[in-house]
């Protein structure tokens, strides 16, 4: 019995060598880039996943929106290079279960720190039904006029709020001001790949 497998192998590895040898040298090249690609891939976590919240009470609230949604689907690399279409992800309706105005209100206004740990584990432990190949976000990013015009975040993991004007009191922000918050604000990378 181990003869007959020292054979085939022998044979198999044999047959191996003539087809490489037959092969023109770009067919060989493409071969070899074809079977390192996902070697090149494993390790890779795709990103960031975002989570967006307006918490503005005002009638300007759709239009802070619609420039976040615009500037997240209009350039195909943004946030000098931290944003890709088709690769990073933007929540702005469909939000994890967990996670509520009145949650994010008691972090990022009232600065609870019960619901701060709350709001990190429900980040962290959200599961996309329609995007399986991913698990949690990477962070929030949140829009208030309370006080001021300006944006925070909280990165998925960590204490620290960060936190942006884009407009001084009474006055309303422009439309390039809200999108260098949004990749000033940007978070990293969190999940494992």
């Amino acid at each position: 019995m181990q003869v007959w497998r020292y054979k085939s192998l022998r044979r198999a590895i044999h047959f191996g060598i003539l087809v490489l040898q037959r092969l023109p040298w770009h067919a060989m090249v493409f071969l070899l880039l074809l079977l390192k690609t996902p070697l090149i891939l494993a390790g890779y976590a795709g990103g960031p996943y975002v989570l967006w919240v307006n918490l503005d009470h005002s009638s300007g609230k759709e239009w802070v929106d619609g420039v976040i949604a615009n500037f997240a689907t209009s350039k195909p690399v943004g946030c000098a290079g931290e944003w890709k279409m088709g690769d990073s992800l933007l929540y702005m309706k469909k939000r994890p279960p967990l996670i509520n105005n009145e949650l994010v209100e008691d972090v990022f206004l009232r600065k609870n720190r019960d619901q701060k740990k709350q709001l990190n584990l429900a980040l962290k432990s959200y599961r996309d039904i329609d995007f399986r190949h991913h698990d949690g976000l990477d962070g929030v990013i949140v829009y208030t006029s309370e006080g001021g015009a300006k944006m925070m975040s909280l990165t998925t993991g960590k204490n620290k709020i960060e936190s942006v004007a884009v407009a001084s009191h009474g006055n309303s922000p422009v439309k390039e001001d809200i999108e260098n918050a949004f990749c000033a604000l940007l978070p990293p990378i969190t999940r494992a790949p």
